[in-house]
């Protein structure tokens, strides 16, 4: 399965009367967050498939996108996937929104053990697909406080068992910028701006 994963950037490209004709094979969009909802509307639009998103740390706390999916939060099952999101970033701003401590992520996903094991228990799988705006720490994020990944990730990474992670907020500003990488036999994508990535087959 195509997905097209976008995050970060408004890509003229994608924002265009030809990405139908561009992204004719895909068959899901994820939003990475940090990107406005005419952005994603008008592309879940065009290619007429399921979208799921996350909010980033400069999202508003309503975000809302016509004929997508939040999932911050949440497993969800999509095209035969079973998704998780986290959306938001480190905390760097006593009053930000979707920003968060550590140990405010580690809550957050936690809380979502309950829905993964139960679903592992009826359903014999574990999660197919995490989502999140931020990476995990030391992969793909930076040393500032605003830009540092999430511990947090890497614990979820190695109980869910995702087959793949697809992230955002890290700007890619040279293409010797590294934008994928593996941990625990997943595979973790930097989306920023755009990635047509193929998600393996269903376990």
């Amino acid at each position: 399965m195509k997905i097209l994963a976008l995050s970060d950037q408004v890509v003229p490209m994608i924002y265009s009367p030809t990405v139908a004709e561009q992204f004719a094979d895909v068959k899901l969009i994820v939003g990475c967050g940090d990107l406005p909802a005419y952005y994603l509307e008008y592309v879940v639009t065009q290619l007429n498939v399921p979208l799921v998103y996350v909010p980033g740390n400069h999202d508003p706390d309503d975000l809302n996108v016509p004929g997508g999916i939040a999932v911050d939060g949440r497993l969800v099952h999509v095209n035969g996937a079973l998704i998780v999101g986290l959306g938001g970033s480190r905390r760097y701003k006593q009053k930000g929104k979707h920003q968060y401590s550590e140990a405010e992520m580690l809550c957050r996903g936690f809380r979502l053990l309950f829905a993964v094991l139960f679903v592992r228990l009826r359903r014999g799988r574990w999660v197919d697909l995490l989502i999140t705006h931020a990476p995990p720490q030391g992969i793909h994020d930076a040393p500032d406080l605003a830009h540092r990944g999430f511990a947090t990730f890497r614990h979820l990474l190695r109980i869910f068992r995702p087959s793949m992670m697809l992230h955002g907020h890290s700007h890619v500003i040279r293409n010797l910028d590294k934008t994928r990488s593996k941990l625990y036999e997943c595979e973790i994508v930097n989306v920023y701006p755009y990635q047509v990535v193929d998600f393996p087959e269903m376990r």
